[in-house]
This record gives structure tokens, sequence and C-alpha cells, in this order.
């Protein structure tokens, strides 16, 4: 039994270390170093460089392994020996749960989707929530609204038509060094509006790499080439690709797991329903002047170049148009699809509430991915646009992951946690409005650059939900604040999945990211202030200064 329990352990851990591979581009990153040209990137396939069985030494590496102790250790001296005056047996439960969820989260003791699951054993046992409740935590309608959401990420990208979406904003811009670093920006954000941030990047790194190596060339056939403008121009791109999939995806309910989050916790905590269309209203105008301000910093700022015009250099990027060809039959349903979902997200609470009774984000997401698996295929013969294998392409522990979330929000609901958090925190009393926006959002910032960035919010959420208690403002705009916060990481590696990326294909050094990610991350927190404070009241139709009587 215990040889088989360590084959079981060894077999899960090397698949965890295969996804890292996979996701932080571990190929691409050796060949670069190996002398691969770039030019050679387009077209890579993410996999494994493990060809080669190796058994490791050992199952956890030094910091999984503080986890796996700090965790229960921290869960025992919650529960059985720190003094919490005022708390009751149940709520003492449910936050040495979440301490000891909270740490293996952080520092990834065992896969996140795995330590998602634990809420369903450990709350009931300790008589916090009953079973029914924490389980139907992973059936929120919110997890189906993502899988509809990821269906047509699927689809967009089984057929190709992401890149053409790409190619086509990229080759709208003109074929100046600052053009091409716009359009790969805008092509990377409004494409990660839709598509995960990870996914996005991915997508576009080999696609920026090629038109990296053909822009230097025709630089040397120019005689304007030179090792300064080179590095300028490569760094423009892979930061232009990083930023923009972080931007972008912060704009809609599904372009982000934080977002899901919020609205996830919004729902459960307080019964208010954050709709698609009211977060895009919120977020969109604030990443989209995030988005122009990170352009004209990575092109005037922090990369200025002297070389302004490629000869030739659109040419490049319509020769690839020319390769996808025209739409085939499955672009074209693809893309009905998406645009019809998008209109009906954005006018379901204006224009089909009334006409359709009890139309939801989720059910129009559910027809999306029911209609993308029933409509044949022409290009190939006995397939639809997507297949059953779909449902193994689903980011299952990023779902568990939310599910394991709202079910410790309904252990902080169900319980005096909620309230008891919020009476500690009552040394801010008489800190004004402004200040505690402020905190929240720092809060959300400062711990998104060092730890996973939906694990943050399903960490911060509830607890700020509890602060908006204890001084009696609404709690929705400083939930926001510390969710928006935590989607913004651009300064380490670790931030978010899109900066993992970047950071592996070696052409930029963490000084690079520091350096320039403190600048974009100084201004996402003040236009999340401004944005909270003046916009956000006016969109959800709220009173931010006095917490709902409902709610209480």
């Amino acid at each position: 039994m215990k040889f088989s329990f360590k084959e079981i352990n060894q077999s899960l851990w090397k698949s965890h270390r295969n996804t890292i591979d996979m996701v932080t581009m571990a190929e691409l990153r050796n060949q670069s170093s190996s002398g691969v040209t770039t030019a050679n990137l387009q077209g890579v396939k993410m996999k494994s460089t493990r060809n080669v069985e190796t058994k490791p030494s050992n199952s956890y590496s030094t910091t999984q392994m503080v986890g796996l102790f700090l965790g229960p250790l921290l869960f025992l001296l919650i529960l059985f020996f720190m003094p919490l005056p005022g708390l009751s047996d149940e709520g003492r439960s449910v936050l040495a749960i979440t301490a000891w969820i909270a740490v293996w989260w952080i520092l990834e003791s065992i896969p996140l989707g795995i330590t998602s699951l634990m809420p369903l054993v450990l709350l009931p046992l300790l008589g916090a929530v009953g079973e029914g409740v924490a389980a139907a935590s992973y059936g929120n309608p919110l997890i189906f609204l993502f899988i509809g959401g990821f269906a047509l990420a699927l689809a967009l990208e089984r057929w190709n038509l992401h890149e053409r979406i790409a190619i086509t904003i990229i080759s709208a811009v003109g074929a100046s060094t600052p053009g091409l670093v716009l359009g790969f920006m805008l092509a990377t954000g409004l494409i990660s509006m839709w598509v995960s941030n990870m996914a996005t990047v991915m997508l576009m790194i080999p696609i920026g790499t090629a038109i990296i190596a053909k822009v230097v060339t025709l630089m040397k056939e120019d005689n304007v080439h030179s090792v300064e403008e080179e590095m300028k121009f490569t760094k423009s791109i892979v930061f232009a690709i990083g930023f923009g999939g972080t931007i972008g995806g912060s704009a809609t309910l599904i372009g982000t797991p934080t977002n899901l989050v919020l609205a996830g916790l919004a729902s459960e905590l307080l019964g208010f329903e954050i709709s698609f269309a009211q977060f895009f209203l919120f977020a969109f105008p604030l990443t989209g002047l995030l988005m122009l301000f990170s352009i004209f910093y990575i092109t005037k700022i922090a990369y200025p170049m002297k070389v302004k015009k490629i000869k030739n250099g659109k040419q490049f990027v319509l020769d690839r148009k020319i390769e996808l060809g025209k739409m085939s039959y499955e672009e074209k349903i693809v893309l009905t699809i998406f645009c019809l979902t998008g209109f009906m997200w954005m006018t379901r609470t204006f224009l089909w509430s009334d006409i359709i009774p009890g139309i939801s984000d989720t059910m129009i997401a559910m027809v999306a991915a029911v209609l993308l698996h029933l409509i044949p295929s022409t290009n190939k013969p006995g397939e639809r646009i997507l297949g059953k294998d779909s449902l193994k392409n689903m980011p299952w522990d990023v779902l568990l992951l939310v599910g394991g979330g709202l079910a410790l929000a309904a252990g902080f609901n169900g319980t005096d946690l909620a309230s008891w958090i919020g009476n500690q925190l009552l040394l801010l009393e008489g800190t004004s409005y402004l200040m505690l926006l402020a905190v929240t959002t720092l809060l959300g910032i400062g711990m998104t650059q060092m730890t996973p960035n939906t694990a943050t919010v399903t960490i911060l959420v509830p607890i700020t939900a509890a602060l908006a208690l204890a001084m009696d403002v609404h709690p929705l705009p400083l939930m926001t604040a510390v969710a928006m916060g935590a989607g913004f990481a651009f300064m380490l590696p670790i931030g978010t999945p899109s900066n993992a990326i970047i950071f592996a294909t070696g052409k930029i050094t963490m000084m690079d990211m520091l350096r320039k990610g403190t600048g974009l991350t100084v201004l996402a927190f003040i236009l999340i202030l401004l944005f909270v404070y003046f916009v956000l009241p006016i969109v959800f139709g709220i009173n931010q200064f006095e917490y709902p009587e409902a709610l209480k």
C-alpha cells in the first residue's frame, strides 16, 4: 500500500510539473537558449521537455514542504490554542480551515484544485456548515458561466479564429514600430476579454517572436539595425503581449477568474448579482485607459526607439493573412455564436429580461456551449465544431478553486466569523472612506504580486465584506477594489500566468519586470480608486457610504 501511494503521489506531481512546463513555455525557453532563431518559434507546440523519465529526488520542494506542515499547524493553533474572544466554535472552525487552505493555495503544497476540495471535508466535519451547503458551492451558476466562456475559447482556438482576429487587428495599425506594439497590445487585450489570459498570451508570443525576427532582418537590410534598437523592440513587443493579456482580461467577468470569484462571492455573501453588462460598463473604460497609458509608456518612456518605420514590415503580417486564407465554414459558425453570445450578455438586463423570463448570463453561456457541440463540421466529416474531448481541456483546477472559495464564503456567511472579523477591524474606525478604498486596493495589489491572484481574491474578498459591515459602508466597492487590484499584477513573474509566460521567453529579466511593472501598478492603483469611487456607484446604482439594511 505504501508503494502504491508513493507511485500515485509521484504521478500526480509529475503531471503538475508538466503542466507548469507548458504554462511557462519550458521548451521555448530551452530552444531559445540553444540558439534556435525566434522565427522558428511560430507554430511551436507547447509540450514538456521531460522526454526521458527522471525519478524526482523529492516529491516536494522546500517551499511545498514548509506549506505542507505550516497549514495544518496553523489550523490546530487557531482551532485549539489561539485566544479569539467573542468568536463561536463554528466561526473558529471556519477561520482555522481558511488559514490551512490559504497556506496550501499560496505555497501550492498540493495541486490547487485538490486543495480546493478540502472544504467539502472540513466544513461539515467541524460542524460549520452542512455537507449539502458546502457541495452546492461547487455547482454555483457562475462556475457554469465560466464553462460556457471556456467552450467559446476552445472553439476559437480549435479553428484558429483567434489568430485570424489577432492578425487582422495588427495589420490595421500600420507598419511602424510603435504601431506594431499598439497592434499586439490591442489584439492581446481584446482576445483576452473572452479567452483566458494564459491561452491568449501563449497564442500571441510565437506570433510576436516571429515578427520580431522579421523586423530585425528588415532593420539590417535598411542599415538601421543596432543591438540597442533590437533590444528595445523585442522587449516592447513582449511586454505589450504580457501586459495586454493581463489588462484586457480584467474587462469582463469571464476574462479572468478573479472577476468570476468576485461575482460569485458577491452573490454568496450579499445576494447581489453582478451582471456581465454592468461589470463591463464599469471595467472596460478603466482597462481601456490603462491600456492606452501602457502603450504610451512602453513606446515613449520605457523603450523609445529611433527607428520608427520599417519597410515591408506590414507585408509580413499581410503574408500571414494570405496564408490563413478565406474564413472556413467552421470559423464563420464560431464567429457567429461568439458575437451572438456577446450581444446577449451585453443586452440581457435591459432588453431580454422582460422577454425571456429567468434568462441569465449562465443560461446564455450554456446555450452557446450546446450549439458548439451540436453543429456539425464540414471540413472534418463526422465531427462537430467542438467534440467530446473539449471536456478534457476545461480548466477544472480553476473551477474547483472557485468552488472552494465559494464554499469558504458559505462558511463565513453561515457563522459569526464575518461579523467578528469586522469587529476586529474597527481600529480603522474614523478613517476616511477613500483611505479604506486605498488600503483594500493596496492589499489586493500587494498580495497578488507573490501569490496566485485567484487565491488572493478568494481569501481577501470575504474579509473586506466584513470590514464594510463594521465600518457601515457598502461592501461592493471594497470587494471590487480588492478584486481589481489582484487582477493587475505586473511586477513579478509569479503574479499571473501572463507574467510567467513572457518571463519564460528569456527576452526580459526580473529587473525589467520590476521596473516597468511598477509604473503600471501605480497607475492601476490610481485608476481603481477613481473608478470605484466615482463610476461604480453610478453603474450599480448603490449608495457607497452606507451598508444596506437588507444585507445586515
